[in-house]
């Protein structure tokens, strides 16, 4: 018996046709150059969804203001920001890591030990986690094996050794155990949605296909001590649109990232190093010759893009202020 499905599959030239129907249109984006884009580029499935952020009359199916060449650029901006997420992130985790060795250093209660132990029995999937990244071909297998008994169970570990065997989602349970353990300034009530925003960049999900139409909004609850942050700024204050965008995961995370990063890497050691990339991303983003803006016409008529990038650029120029100010300390206390 036939299986019955909602949707059919489409070829390319149908793929195409479906978008024709629903009024995209192909002035900016022949229907030709569509096809090659479709075949190598990107996928249907894939590009349509940054169609979410225009309006759709709900009888008819039809968009208004839509370009194929309007999706294309969307996803173009996508990869990058993508990019550059995953770079902030890998750097806040190394750096979290580096703060958490540092403490313990400096930490006569505990002896690395003692915190992992604990850890294990809240955490018993984090030891099945160890446990399979031996017996399977990984980067770190090899470590893994190392800190293995005869049993094929972890040795007693300490707190140096397992943290380059946990996936960032059990270093952080590790590291908000610790500082309940050690009660010190941490950043565990940020860590939620900087995991959340590295795995969609790290799995390629379309960040910015939700601007209109938010997703996870059942499940999404902002960080009080961001909000309270961001009201206080003077520059903030009277943004119309601040908790607006801060409803939106996407948006509110990616601001969380954002402060984080510049918070954790504002020691001496790691100042430059930060500074120097926000200036890439300030250009990227607000300068008129930057990546973002290169085919800002495109969303003249888009208020959801328009505002998102407005937001997100006026929160970049603020940290890119408070960077060049040498009295400037703290982001997140």
């Amino acid at each position: 018996m036939e299986a019955q499905h909602e949707k059919r599959k489409l070829t390319v030239e149908e793929q195409i046709q479906d978008m024709a129907d629903k009024n995209i249109q192909f002035e900016l984006y022949s229907q030709e150059d569509a096809k090659k884009f479709l075949k190598y580029n990107n996928y249907y499935f894939k590009l349509k969804s940054y169609a979410r952020n225009y309006n759709i009359n709900s009888q008819t199916q039809k968009y208004y203001n839509l370009d194929f060449a309007y999706l294309v650029e969307l996803s173009k901006l996508d990869m990058y920001i993508r990019k550059i997420i995953l770079e902030l992130s890998l750097d806040v985790e190394h750096y979290l890591k580096v703060r958490l060795m540092n403490d313990l250093s400096d930490n006569s209660e505990e002896d690395g030990y003692n915190i992992v132990r604990l850890f294990l029995q809240y955490h018993p999937n984090a030891e099945a986690d160890i446990q399979s990244k031996a017996d399977k071909y990984s980067f770190c297998s090899d470590l893994a094996e190392k800190h293995l008994n005869e049993y094929n169970e972890p040795k007693e570990l300490a707190l140096w050794n397992i943290v380059e065997l946990l996936s960032f989602g059990n270093f952080m349970e590790l590291y908000e155990l610790y500082y309940q353990m050690y009660p010190s300034f941490n950043y565990s009530d940020y860590l939620k949605s900087i995991k959340f925003i590295r795995n969609a960049a790290a799995h390629n999900n379309c960040i910015l296909s939700t601007l209109r139409k938010p997703n996870s909004l059942k499940k999404f609850s902002k960080t009080k001590k961001l909000a309270n942050i961001l009201g206080k700024i003077p520059e903030f204050r009277e943004l119309g649109s601040r908790d607006a965008m801060m409803k939106n995961p996407i948006i509110h995370d990616f601001v969380t990232l954002l402060f984080v990063y510049n918070d954790i890497m504002k020691v001496s050691a790691t100042k430059k190093v930060r500074n120097r990339k926000m200036e890439e991303i300030f250009h990227q983003f607000c300068d008129e010759d930057g990546r973002i803006r290169k085919n800002k016409s495109y969303f003249d008529k888009n208020p959801y893009v328009k505002e998102t990038y407005f937001f997100i650029c006026s929160i970049i120029k603020y940290i890119d202020k408070k960077n060049k100010n040498p009295k400037h300390t703290n982001y997140l206390y």
